[in-house]
């Protein structure tokens, strides 16, 4: 009976849709912390992607986390899918795929992500000190400036910058600790460190 009085706040399927869509975004954005501009954002991308007709095959727990993941990188925040996609509910490849669909149709105006952009917040999550996390942003930048960061897992590449500048201040920070911090294997925060050493000064 509740279920039915559910349905029946919505003049259509299309309608029932669109709310359920709105309302997994904003638990979603509340989830994440996001602020109100980003949440409404991605309320819009999802808009605009079921009056594209691109929900059609798709659920809509994806299609929302998917446009969650979008407003980010439309907004250059250092929000992995991976951070999202577990907040949707439904498994990470099917809000891949939906976030693909999304840039694809729509065009979305996401600027390049850095590794730069990702040294704060997983400093904070590892609990590196000011001065660690100073000289992993430099480390950073100059991978940046030399042109090896093209193509790389921006997280993993901060990663592997924080765990170089620990090393550099004898502070506790194993490549495990940052390969798990960034969701990547330690094997890529090695792969990362051996390019890093090959451009820094």
């Amino acid at each position: 009976m509740r279920r039915e009085q559910s349905r029946g706040r919505w003049r259509s399927k299309q309608e029932r849709n669109h709310g359920h869509g709105l309302t997994e975004i904003r638990r979603i954005a509340s989830a994440l912390g996001l602020a109100d501009s980003v949440r409404d954002q991605a309320c819009q991308l999802f808009r605009t992607a079921q009056n594209e007709r691109l929900l059609k095959g798709r659920s809509i727990e994806a299609m929302a986390a998917a446009s969650v993941f979008g407003a980010c990188r439309c907004n250059g925040q250092s929000w992995l899918l991976a951070d999202v996609a577990p907040m949707a509910q439904v498994p990470q490849d099917r809000v891949e795929n939906a976030y693909t669909v999304l840039n694809e149709e729509l065009g979305l105006p996401t600027p390049p992500v850095r590794p730069t952009q990702f040294v704060p917040r997983l400093a904070s999550e590892l609990g590196c000190t000011d001065v660690v996390r100073r000289r992993a942003e430099t480390l950073a930048a100059q991978a940046v400036d030399a042109g090896v960061t093209t193509g790389v897992h921006p997280a993993g590449f901060a990663a592997a910058c924080l765990y170089m500048a620990a090393c550099a201040h004898d502070a506790p920070l194993t490549q495990a600790a940052a390969a798990a911090a960034a969701g990547v294997t330690v094997e890529t925060v090695r792969n990362h460190r051996d390019t890093l050493l090959s451009v820094v000064e």
